[in-house]
């Protein structure tokens, strides 16, 4: 599909060589990353595009925590059209949220201090229960320090300034966005989730394609400047791209150190990135014009963030300024590389699936109310089926393949705390051992999350383990279950 945004060029034109990307996208595989997207861009020009089934280029990802890079932008805006200023207060944008007894940090704290994530608060404030994250920034037990001394992450800042943006302007904070997002040709149908009492929940909720997140950062890279014109000034932009705040108690991590800007964090050698859950990322390195995206569902593995970045620098220190002569062969093996979601590892049969197939297993008393669950295995797809506080659920398993259906249960749609959506869901399984059944679920939907499950089968007892990688959903899928074959 043509971009007539994006240019599309061999690597190895612009000093990259083939097969440095090839080992950067093998990396990740060999950890079992479950990436959907990755972007490679240099001079601005794309060098490596990929995607895991079922993303492609025009499907909308969630991208998590990459949305608070957006909202920096959308504040910068309004600086340069004169309705905001980096030292306005920002409880004097909400009074009807102030307690009469406000603490003084509260009332001190900043549009800047809020854009360093330098907040009066000791953490985000919210819970997914709030019927309002902006009143819960305020009013909490948790405001313990001077604002704009200490960086701690707090998501309900981010929320905070978007709700500001939307109150000076009128409109959700994209819809106002949208004359410089369709300068950089960002998809007119990129949108966000909302908050409970209806604001765009910016901290988290964007959904835009893994090309318009690289639109986004070539515009970042660039400070502000897209196709010759400055469309956000770049004294704001240099300043959201730069070091701001020490980040090093904060966060033990071997990357964070580096520090964070407005709603940025930084790189090394004078780079910085938009960061998401689960491996949503962009990041810049003005130094080698570089920028790197992926999308992914990373969440549960602690490692992968570091894998990736310093994966990515590897791959940097191996490109040169001037273009190296093509290698055909690692090119066409780039073209022909080809993503996937990782599988469970084991066997497709085990000679116990029939003896257990249809036998239901009366289930102990538990805190998620699981009363019985059974396992059906006909040839090439099994399907779990348990009834959970009187409701029965069923969802197939694909025998070492992806399954795609949709979870049984609804969760969280369009607003956050209204459950009206069944999410796209992949799934498979595959015999670890001969009475030892492995699943995993892959939640691919605008919510992205896994559920894995241990199904072990010892004479006539079940007992199952659940773990669960996802924010406000799957919770009940969560620990241990035992029970015994019902009596026939």
């Amino acid at each position: 599909m043509s971009d007539p945004c994006l240019t599309v060029a061999s690597p190895e034109s612009l000093g990259i060589p083939s097969q440095a990307v090839l080992e950067f996208l093998e990396e990740l595989k060999i950890h079992r990353f479950p990436m959907h997207s990755v972007i490679l861009l240099r001079h601005g020009k794309i060098a490596a595009e990929h995607y895991c089934p079922p993303f492609d280029q025009n499907r909308k990802h969630r991208m998590y925590s990459v949305s608070k890079s957006f909202t920096s932008v959308a504040v910068g805006m309004l600086i340069d059209e004169g309705r905001l200023s980096l030292e306005d207060k920002v409880a004097d944008f909400f009074p009807e949220y102030i307690p009469e007894n406000a603490s003084s940090y509260c009332r001190e704290a900043t549009v800047r201090h809020l854009l360093m994530m330098a907040t009066f608060n000791e953490g985000t404030t919210y819970t997914f229960e709030s019927p309002d994250y902006v009143k819960a920034f305020f009013n909490n037990n948790h405001i313990t320090h001077k604002p704009g001394t200490i960086f701690h992450y707090d998501t309900a800042g981010t929320v905070t300034l978007c709700a500001i943006v939307e109150k000076i302007t009128g409109k959700p904070m994209l819809e106002y966005m949208r004359p410089l997002l369709d300068e950089l040709g960002i998809s007119p149908d990129a949108w966000c989730i909302q908050t409970p009492e209806g604001r765009s929940w910016t901290g988290s909720g964007i959904l835009c394609t893994p090309r318009d997140l690289a639109r986004f950062g070539l515009f970042c890279l660039n400070r502000g400047q897209w196709n010759g014109k400055q469309l956000v000034s770049r004294a704001y932009m240099e300043a959201a791209t730069s070091y701001q705040i020490d980040t090093s108690v904060s966060h033990s991590g071997i990357h964070w150190p580096a520090g964070y800007g407005y709603q940025f964090w930084m790189l090394r050698d004078g780079g910085f990135a938009c960061c998401g859950m689960g491996s949503q990322f962009a990041f810049m390195m003005p130094k080698y014009d570089a920028v790197l995206i992926t999308t992914g569902d990373t969440q549960g593995l602690s490692n992968a963030d570091d894998v990736i970045r310093f994966a990515y620098y590897r791959l940097l220190e191996k490109t040169q300024e001037a273009p190296l002569p093509e290698n055909p062969a690692a090119l066409r093996a780039l073209r022909d590389y080809r993503m996937a979601l990782p599988l469970p590892t084991g066997e497709k049969d085990s000679p116990l699936a029939k003896t257990v197939s249809g036998v239901r297993y009366d289930l102990d008393e538990n805190i998620f109310g699981f009363e019985w669950m059974r396992l059906d295995t006909a040839e090439g797809q099994y399907t779990l089926t348990y009834q959970k506080r009187g409701e029965v659920f069923s969802f197939p398993l694909g025998v070492k393949e992806f399954q795609a259906f949709s979870f049984p249960e609804p969760y969280f749609g369009v607003r956050m705390g209204t459950r009206e959506r069944h999410y796209r869901c992949v799934s498979a399984c595959a015999w670890q051992k001969e009475n030892s059944l492995l699943a995993t679920v892959f939640a691919v939907d605008d919510y992205l999350g896994t559920l894995k499950m241990q199904l072990t089968f010892v004479g006539d007892s079940l007992t199952v383990f659940m773990t669960k990688y996802a924010e406000a959903f799957f919770d009940d899928y969560r620990g241990y279950l035992c029970g015994r074959a019902a009596k026939k």
